[in-house]
This record gives structure tokens, C-alpha cells and sequence, in this order.
């Protein structure tokens, strides 16, 4: 039988013997095909197996990971920055964004009568303070102060900035020296000299206008009136008429990074009372 035809019937019977003698028989075994990667894994039921655990874990990773990350990006579309706050010594100093509160308005409802005199009460971790309230000189600026209280908008909040013989800064219901109430309230200058225990609004250096936030002299701070050639003026609204040894009490608090009291101290709650 011609060679060409016996090669023929040898392939399409696939001769069992002769597979076998041309895999093991005597064939040197570093000569059989070994596949290499990725196929080896393929050709390898236990080892295909934990290679494919080992994939559907690291999607499922990879998938936690995307998740978690769209929604800290939701929430930080949800951060608001608030009207910055500065020191009332008009030395403007970055402050993280605050995030929005429950409490926040679009503006003041008209809460007071300016014939008529208030005070105000702020219950806080180390006592009461009482504070008469200038509705005749300030009167949007006591409106404002009055309607948050009034509000609730300054019940559990902390006194987030001491400086001793130098003030106590409260008013910002993120606690970080950046928040306020939604809306603010323009300046109303007066002849008022900031002394011991009076109480202004606090805003950014050189601003016109305020949110919230409110401090309480420790000592006569001149440097911050009226008559002060720089832009940076606070026109008191009140003064501490009892608890001015709470006020000291405060003001002597240890603190901490960015002069936050710690331990913490807090306002309970400002309630205000109408003669």
C-alpha cells in the first residue's frame, strides 16, 4: 500500500495504539507539550476553581468600593458652606466647610416690638448668663438673635472659641467656626464701645454683614470699635447684666486646637424674656 494512502487510513481511524505510544511511550517527558498561562490554569480543575474565587472577590470589592464612594460624593454635594465667621479681631482664618443643619431659615421673622426691652437668657454647662438686649439701638440685629432663639437654633451648641482676656465665641451650630442659620443680617453701627461683658456679632474680617455667631468681651476690646480706622467693626447689641462670673468661668476654660474648650461647653438653651 502506497505510503501516502496507509498515512491517510492511520488519521481517520486515530489508531488507539499508536496515541499511546506517541504520548507515554518512550517519549522523554520534557518533550510532551506542556501549555503555558493562561491555559495551564484552564487545564487545572483546582486551581481554575480558586483563580475564579479569587476574581468574583475582587469584583465584589471593587463594587463595595464604587458604592461607597458615589455616596460620599452625594454627601458632599449636600455639604453647604455657611457664611464664614471671623475672630472678632477681624483676623480672618480658614475654616472647614460646615455641614447644613436641621435648623436653617431663609431670613428672620419679625419677632420684636423696639418700644419694648428684652433680655435674654443663655443656660450653658458652667451656669446662666442674662443679657440685656438692645432692641432700641440694633434692632434687626437683636430680631435675628431673638428669632433663632426662639427658634431652639441655639440649644445644645458649643462655645467654640476661647481666648482668654480676649473673648467667648458661640453662635455656630456645626461647632467648627464656619456655621450660621441660613441667612445673614446686615451691620447696624452705633457709638457702643465694646467693654467687658458687652456682646457683638461675629463676622469675616472686613464683612458688612453676619450669621450667627456672637461673642461676649472678657476685657475692653477698643481695638474692635466704632472708631476703629480699620474696616473691621463690631457694634455691641447687649451687655451681660448677671452671670459675668460665668462668662470669667468660660473664658478661663483650657482649650484645645483652634481654641475649642475642652472639655466641651455648651449651650443648653437662650430663652428670652419680653418687659
Amino acid at each position: 500500500m502506497a505510503k501516502k494512502r496507509k498515512r491517510e487510513l492511520q488519521h481517520l481511524r486515530q489508531e488507539p495504539s499508536r496515541r499511546r505510544s506517541y504520548q507515554l511511550g518512550n517519549t522523554n517527558p520534557s518533550d510532551i507539550y506542556k501549555p503555558g498561562f493562561p491555559m495551564n490554569i484552564l487545564s487545572n480543575v483546582k486551581l481554575f476553581a480558586a483563580f475564579g474565587v479569587l476574581v468574583i472577590a475582587s469584583m465584589i470589592v471593587a463594587a463595595i468600593l464604587t458604592n461607597r464612594g458615589s455616596s460620599n460624593d452625594a454627601n458632599a454635594d449636600d455639604i453647604r458652606t455657611a457664611t464664614p465667621t471671623a475672630t472678632p479681631d477681624g483676623s480672618a482664618t480658614a475654616s472647614p466647610s460646615a455641614s447644613s443643619t436641621a435648623k436653617s431659615f431663609t431670613a428672620a421673622d419679625s419677632v420684636i416690638d423696639t418700644t419694648k426691652q428684652y433680655t435674654a437668657t443663655v443656660k450653658t454647662s458652667k451656669g446662666d448668663i442674662v443679657i440685656k438686649l438692645y432692641a432700641d439701638k440694633a434692632p434687626n440685629t437683636v430680631n435675628s438673635f431673638v428669632f433663632l432663639a426662639q427658634k431652639g437654633f441655639f440649644d445644645g451648641i458649643l462655645f467654640h472659641r476661647v481666648v482668654k482676656d480676649f473673648v467667648i465665641q458661640g453662635g455656630d451650630p456645626t461647632g467648627t467656626g464656619s456655621g450660621g442659620p441660613g441667612y445673614t443680617t446686615k451691620d447696624e453701627p452705633n457709638e457702643i464701645a465694646n467693654t467687658r461683658g458687652t456682646i457683638s456679632m461675629a463676622k469675616v474680617s472686613g464683612a458688612s454683614e453676619f450669621g450667627s455667631q456672637f461673642f461676649i468681651n472678657l476685657k475692653n476690646n477698643t481695638a474692635l470699635d466704632y472708631n476703629n480706622p480699620s474696616a473691621n467693626k463690631f457694634y455691641p447689641f447687649g451687655e451681660v447684666v448677671s452671670g459675668m462670673d460665668v462668662v470669667d468661668a468660660i473664658g478661663a476654660s483650657p482649650v484645645g486646637a483652634g481654641d475649642k474648650p475642652n472639655p466641651p461647653i455648651t449651650i443648653s438653651t437662650i430663652t428670652v424674656e419680653e418687659k
